[in-house]
């Protein structure tokens, strides 16, 4: 029933996005699908602006999620997320810098990809300094991947400086933007998150088995390191394709599993599908708030995303950390 009230919300949500601030009656607005008149200013903005801005929403926050579960069970650590493991950050740096370059999207959308995996690397690397192995809830790489975000966002931002035209262009790209004028790179770079999800979806079992205890998976015949590196990687690569798409946006990897795993536990074949429309859910909301509550002005989707993650993470620091010391 509550999975269910689930695809209901994301509906009404998707309706919400769609109709809301259009002025138009929904049947005017269900005849824009059915006979586009291409004369008609409500119907193109329906079509070209919200619809491609409810799909990134929808794309950009399932994959996130779904990521963002793996990863909290693979490091087997609460805060674990694409946004605070170093991965969007490394990503967004890499974007921006093949655009000082002069590349084409394309080209952006595979140094994405590089960027992700430099920036999760560079979170490791600096956590196996600081004494990863001597604490055992892992919040040294937390710590690791903060500060390797916040580094990634003073590197994209000295880069912006010194091109006025590319800063205008990606101010509000790097803050984790869901807007229309991305649809290419949702036509672009789409198939490779869900090629990506798909993968851990096959791996589901196994990397329930991991997250369980590596000696109880290897005695099952899973082979704890290999599918730990593809876990790791496919969550890598599907974080980094939705911020090539949209930027970095904050939070939806962290919060979503937290609040749709008490509801179906922590197996992964379970535990993704429902993140994956949670998390839509949640863009699509965050999107619509930005859009609509201070019309006519408009907000960064990232920035409602990051004040109400940001109240969250606080929360998920007291219950798993501060609350154990009590």
């Amino acid at each position: 029933m509550r999975f269910m009230a689930l695809f209901v919300g994301l509906g009404l949500c998707l309706f919400l996005h769609l109709w809301l601030g259009s002025g138009m009656p929904p049947a005017a607005m269900a005849k824009t699908f059915l006979d586009f008149d291409p004369d008609d200013y409500g119907h193109y903005v329906i079509l070209y602006q919200r619809l491609p801005r409810a799909l990134i929403a929808l794309h950009v926050g399932a994959v996130l999620a779904c990521s963002g579960a793996v990863l909290q069970g693979l490091v087997r650590n609460p805060l674990a997320a694409p946004s605070t493991l170093g991965i969007s950050g490394g990503a967004m740096v890499f974007v921006v810098a093949g655009a000082v370059l002069g590349l084409g999207t394309a080209a952006q959308g595979i140094a994405a990809l590089a960027g992700g995996a430099a920036g999760a690397g560079a979170a490791m690397w600096v956590a196996r300094l600081a004494g990863l192995g001597l604490d055992p809830r892992g919040m040294v790489l937390i710590l690791a991947g903060a500060l390797v975000t916040m580094l990634c966002m003073g590197v994209a931002n000295a880069l912006l400086l010194s091109d006025p035209a590319l800063r205008t262009a990606y101010l509000g790209w790097i803050s984790g933007d869901i807007n229309h004028v991305y649809a290419d790179r949702l036509t672009q770079f789409w198939w490779i998150g869900w090629l990506a999800i798909g993968v851990l979806m096959v791996l589901a079992k196994p990397l329930t088995l991991i997250m369980l205890g590596t000696e109880k998976a290897a005695s099952a015949g899973v082979d704890v390191r290999r599918v730990s590196l593809l876990g790791l990687g496919a969550s890598v690569i599907a974080a980094s394709s939705a911020t090539a798409i949209c930027g970095p946006v904050g939070f939806v990897g962290l919060v979503v599993p937290h609040l749709v795993r008490p509801f179906t536990g922590p197996a992964l074949w379970r535990l993704m599908p429902v993140s994956a429309v949670a998390g839509g859910l949640a863009c699509l909301i965050a999107d619509l708030i930005a859009r609509e509550a201070f019309s006519p002005y408009s907000l960064h989707s990232g920035v409602v995303l990051d004040l109400a993650g940001g109240l969250v993470f606080a929360l998920l620091i007291r219950r798993h950390y501060l609350g154990a010391q009590a």
